[in-house]
């Protein structure tokens, strides 16, 4: 019995790990907006919650590509690199 709640939980996990998507919306004017839950057509209209809560609608010919992002992907973003300062010669001082 044991095994088998294990490996219910174990599939089951499996499963669920990877579900929280999130959407990116680009528009026709070049803005881009995310989207939490997947954008439903209505009729001409999308239908989606923005990331504060709030329910949008986004008439069909403004949204231009909707791509599935996943929550780890924002998260991480590469930080660039801070150049390392060389240090001054004191022969590059009569220069300045």
């Amino acid at each position: 019995m044991n095994c088998k709640l294990a490996l219910t939980l174990l599939v089951s996990q499996a499963v669920l790990c990877g579900c929280t998507h999130h959407y990116l919306m680009k528009l026709s004017n070049g803005d881009q907006t995310i989207s939490l839950s997947k954008p439903k057509l209505q009729g001409n209209d999308y239908h989606f919650t923005g990331g504060n809560g709030v329910e949008y609608v986004i008439a069909k010919d403004r949204v231009a590509k909707i791509k599935t992002i996943s929550a780890i992907e924002e998260k991480k973003q590469p930080v660039p690199a801070a150049k390392p300062k060389q240090p001054k010669h004191w022969y590059f001082l009569w220069l300045a």
